[in-house]
């Protein structure tokens, strides 16, 4: 959805799995009324979303969902709405999902795909859908509890594959609990860019506490919508002393400033990467290497510019005035990179 043209004439499909918000009170900051506000507001603008977004919701707790499609109709703006929000019932919604699927041709999904066996096929048939866009949420618990049901519900075995079988054997052999967490995760993402989709996660931690609380996964088959959502999600994320964002909340890591070796992703390993890469990026702009280079890393745009910075002092490169041709002492993200003989 965020990359997909709005002007097609066929709406692109908003799915909230998490509809019924746990319990909590119906209001006009509650999710689904921020977004079918925002549809509203958007009304004949250039970016016509109440135009090119069609809202879809679903709850495991029925009776929360009924009360939500009550209080969604009596908003203001619903008679404006030019997509009459859909629910999906308990009874037919498995059906009613692949229909909307079957119909529209890209989705963007919130969702907990642990969270009920309905989630999770959900998250098999998003996985088919060409142009799905995904924003997973889940506690380790979440993924632990479905792995312990996986015996009586063969959905996970659907997802996993052949995993699911090496996730349990990791999980009874290694009792460290960070490395099992990490596995779990790794295979998650594994999965997801096996179905054709860029992914990163983004981990939340309890302020007080130094585990996850939280994991967001993004997964996307489009490279632009990616890479929006990465740079959206900079904004929100803990960084590390040389600039490099960590891609969490609250994650209280060590001060390891003068000890970059320990970081996966750091400007000194950047640095050293991108020394050997003359053939690859020689008389590319700073952008088109971020493009390039950063995905399915932590590494954002300012982050090339000082790696090449330092290059530049070194005397590995020069920055091109992309107009002029010039020598130029101070880069921007349009100059081009020189590799020196």
């Amino acid at each position: 959805m965020l990359q997909h043209p709005l002007n097609t004439g066929i709406p692109i499909l908003f799915l909230d799995f998490e509809a019924g918000q746990d319990g909590c009170p119906f209001n006009n900051t509650s999710p689904p009324a921020q977004i079918l506000r925002l549809l509203y507001k958007s009304t004949g603008t250039r970016t016509d979303l109440n135009r090119a977004v069609k809202t879809v919701f679903y709850d495991t707790d029925s009776a929360a969902l009924s009360q939500l499609q009550e209080q969604v109709e009596q908003l203001p703006y619903f008679p404006e709405l030019q997509h009459t929000p859909v629910f999906l019932g308990q009874e037919t919604a498995e059906a009613d999902l692949r229909q909307v699927l079957d119909e529209e041709p890209a989705a963007f999904t919130f969702m907990n795909p642990f969270r009920s066996g309905f989630s999770l096929k959900g998250l098999c048939d998003l996985l088919q859908h060409g142009e799905a866009g995904l924003f997973v949420h889940f506690t380790l618990q979440d993924l632990q509890v479905a792995l312990k049901k996986a015996k009586t519900d063969e959905t996970l075995g659907m997802l996993f594959g052949e995993r699911l079988g090496q996730l349990k054997d990791f999980q009874k052999k290694n009792r460290n609990i960070e490395r099992r967490e990490e596995y779990l995760l790794d295979s998650f993402e594994s999965i997801l860019a096996e179905k054709g989709c860029y992914t990163f996660r983004f981990r939340i931690n309890r302020p007080d506490k130094m585990q996850t609380g939280r994991y967001l996964v993004f997964a996307s088959k489009v490279e632009q919508a990616y890479t929006r959502l990465k740079d959206i999600m900079t904004q929100y994320s803990d960084y590390q002393e040389d600039g490099v964002p960590l891609f969490g909340a609250n994650l209280q890591h060590q001060q390891m400033s003068l000890f970059q070796e320990h970081y996966k992703y750091s400007i000194a390993n950047l640095v050293q990467d991108l020394s050997r890469r003359a053939t690859d990026y020689n008389n590319r702009t700073v952008q088109q290497v971020h493009e390039m280079h950063s995905i399915g890393t932590h590494y954002i745009l300012e982050n090339y510019k000082e790696a090449y910075e330092q290059l530049l002092r070194r005397g590995k490169v020069r920055f091109i005035n992309p107009k002029t041709g010039q020598v130029i002492s101070k880069p921007t993200y349009t100059s081009k990179i020189r590799y020196s003989a």
